[in-house]
């Protein structure tokens, strides 16, 4: 009897450990997705900004990202002038980076474009390192300007008369908003690769 008991004792080891050899991997813990803050934005948003159209910006100060902490001018050139605003930190400021960028690189014989943050030089440079592309920027500290203009979240973008008035403000970025700055700029209707993706009406990122 001893015998049969521990010859059972061994079959049961015997079975858990090809059980625990054999046993399926398990799975791997799944990340919770990072909440988006993108969204559309709502009429409120193009009623703030659109009592601004017609001011003059000329004079209001911005800084370079050349270490240098004194403010400049406005860079205006004698050509239009178009403004997107963004934060280092905003992910939907990386996406929308992406649809700017292709704008930028069709209109900017009509146009010279500049992407303004509230952040340091630092952050800036860190945030166009981690979107790969080439951006012009100026530093708008503390967000006066954005806030003079009544935009407070990333993706808005204005456009500016070579005498520093402002045109128009979209409230987001869109297919729509794109068309209608080339329309503005009288280029062709047809937009650029690179926007696929790109919101169908004005969406909007981060607070700034």
């Amino acid at each position: 009897m001893r015998s049969l008991g521990f010859i059972a004792l061994i079959g049961v080891a015997s079975a858990g450990l090809i059980f625990w050899l054999t046993r399926p991997p398990a799975p791997e813990p799944t990340r919770p997705e990072k909440e988006s803050r993108r969204h559309p934005a709502p009429p409120t948003d193009l009623q703030a900004v659109n009592r601004h159209i017609g001011q003059s910006i000329a004079g209001d100060m911005l800084q370079e990202l050349n270490g240098n902490s004194s403010p400049a001018r406005l860079p205006l050139k004698g050509k239009p002038l178009v403004l997107v605003f963004f934060r280092h930190d905003c992910d939907c400021s990386l996406e929308f980076a992406r649809y700017f960028w292709a704008a930028m690189n069709t209109s900017k014989i009509k146009t010279d474009w500049y992407f303004v943050f509230p952040d340091t030089s630092e952050q800036i440079s860190g945030f166009i390192s981690k979107a790969g592309l080439s951006l012009p920027a100026l530093r708008d500290p503390d967000s006066r300007l954005a806030q003079r203009l009544g935009i407070a979240k990333s993706g808005c973008f204005i456009l500016v008369d070579p005498q520093g008035k402002v045109s128009a403000i979209w409230p987001g970025v869109s297919l729509e908003g794109l068309r209608d700055l080339f329309s503005r700029l009288s280029l062709p209707a047809r937009l650029p690769a690179g926007l696929s993706g790109i919101p169908q009406s004005p969406t909007a990122g981060c607070p700034l």
